[in-house]
């Protein structure tokens, strides 16, 4: 049963037994209720999942979707957690290898030392040609491409490579994954392809 058709008390109900939990609150489970131990703030719905805002030292998404989830807000909002829930998927659907996956036997997967170097080339080319610091790397089996999200050395800011067009990506407090999967989404909601 998908958790986007729960009522939102009961998504935060939910939410906030999970964050019990997964944030080691002090106090008894069977005092969680709507608005404990954190206030839900709703930000939006989609078809796909539900986002809520609290704090805890800093600002947090909690998400409910097919599971839940948690993480820091890191600058953005409900519209690039959006961005961010397309790009995954797209990238989910290429069957992607990142650059710490040795997959030995596997003839259709570059070696992690020919991936690194792809992706040390076309981050180059996303840059100008400059080094770059390989934050993501991807190979994505379906396509045989790469994908990465790169910057130059200790820069915050970072662009997607292996996309028709260079997108870039701020968030730097974000993790890498996210951020690559928000580029991924821009690239997407920019009507580039899919």
């Amino acid at each position: 049963m998908s958790r986007q058709n729960d009522s939102v008390e009961s998504l935060r109900r939910s939410l906030n037994e999970y964050l019990f939990y997964e944030l080691d609150v002090d106090g008894d489970l069977s005092q969680t209720s709507e608005t404990w131990p954190f206030d839900l703030r709703l930000l939006g719905r989609t078809s796909d999942f539900t986002v809520f805002e609290f704090d805890d030292g800093e600002p947090y998404f909690a998400v409910a979707a097919k599971s839940l989830n948690v993480m820091a807000q890191a600058g953005m909002t409900f519209e690039d957690m959006v961005l961010q829930h397309s790009g995954a998927i797209w990238i989910a659907a290429r069957d992607p290898v990142d650059l710490r996956t040795s997959i030995l036997g596997e003839t259709s997967v570059p070696s992690a030392l020919e991936r690194r170097g792809a992706l040390e080339a076309l981050g180059a080319e996303a840059l100008s040609g400059r080094q770059v610091e390989i934050l993501e790397g991807l190979f994505l089996r379906r396509e045989r491409k790469y994908l990465g999200l790169f910057r130059l050395p200790g820069e915050p800011d970072a662009v997607v490579g292996g996309l028709p067009k260079v997108i870039n990506v701020s968030f730097p407090e974000a993790s890498v994954w996210r951020r690559l999967a928000w580029g991924v989404g821009v690239w997407l909601k920019g009507g580039v392809g899919g």
